[in-house]
């Protein structure tokens, strides 16, 4: 097992392209592919699900991540261990970011390449997760840092968070609804409508709330069907199936005349639906904490 080939699995990981990492590399992409397939067939399992427009890492491939970018810095210690690099920021650091699915991270994403450009050793790598899996994952080490709803974050001693994204409850409806004029709406004008619901995995929060909200007010959620992601349930909003909720969050100001659809506010819902930065204070990398303080310091939303 060569170290550049190992190198190369990092870049391809981090970079979530063969393309990108073999232009960082000065290599030939077919070269790239076919030093991570001998990789693949020296471990005995796959490292990346490659889709026609996506790469993603198995379950196999993130363990690896971590092994090999621990053994990368171990060899970095060594190659400096006697011309007195000994500032660890120096080093090449990895940073693994966790953040909900359907949302809009442009803002996430500008954070990550101000603080790449500040500090050019550090490689990052972004997965999408459930609410509850990003606060497992924190806990356990598997991320170091995520971006998730507030109210997920109540009783967690050992995390840190900052408000980083304002963000509320809304319902999207056609675009001919005769609800679609008001400028905000309650749960109690909704009695009589069917809704698509995001499935509960992918936001337990908006499930639940949703659910309690209309018993609340004397009658049950009628649900035309579930959806995986927000594109399916807005795309059904707009065949007229259905209402959706969705948060102010996962809009990018296109999706209203992407659709078409109407999306209006919903008053009398929970206030703690913000998206909070977070990192898990038992960590003993400087680095993830400088992240974290150069988010504050940059990116702090008071909501």
């Amino acid at each position: 097992m060569k170290l550049s080939t190992l190198t190369y699995f990092v870049e391809v990981a981090t970079e979530g392209s063969f393309t990108k990492a073999a232009q960082k590399l000065y290599i030939s992409q077919p070269t790239l592919s076919r030093r991570i397939q001998e990789l693949e067939q020296e471990i005995g399992g796959e490292l990346f699900i490659r889709r026609s427009h996506s790469l993603e890492l198995t379950p196999v491939g993130e363990q690896f991540l971590t092994k090999t970018n621990d053994i990368l810095d171990r060899v970095e210690q060594l190659t400096h261990l006697f011309d007195h690099q000994t500032d660890p920021n120096k080093r090449p650091q990895l940073i693994k970011i966790g953040y909900l699915p359907n949302f809009n991270m442009k803002k996430m994403y500008q954070l990550v390449d101000q603080f790449k450009t500040a500090h050019p050793n550090v490689k990052f790598l972004l997965k999408q997760d459930t609410p509850m899996d990003l606060v497992d994952g924190l806990a356990s080490g598997n991320y170091d840092f995520v971006f998730n709803l507030a109210t997920y974050f109540q009783q967690t001693d050992n995390f840190e968070k900052i408000p980083f994204q304002a963000n509320h409850l809304q319902v999207a409806l056609p675009i001919q609804h005769a609800l679609s004029h008001q400028k905000k709406l309650r749960f109690s004008d909704l009695n009589k409508e069917t809704f698509i619901l995001l499935e509960r995995q992918q936001s337990p929060i908006i499930v639940d709330y949703v659910i309690n909200q209309f018993i609340k007010y004397g009658f049950n959620v009628k649900a035309a069907t579930y959806v995986k992601n927000l594109d399916e349930g807005l795309a059904n909003v707009a065949l007229g199936e259905g209402l959706a909720f969705l948060y102010s969050g996962m809009d990018d100001g296109t999706l209203e005349e992407k659709y078409p659809i109407k999306i209006v506010d919903l008053e009398n819902e929970n206030s703690d639906q913000s998206i909070v930065a977070v990192f898990n204070t038992e960590t003993a990398n400087p680095m993830i904490r400088a992240f974290f303080k150069y988010a504050k310091e940059n990116f702090y939303q008071s909501i």
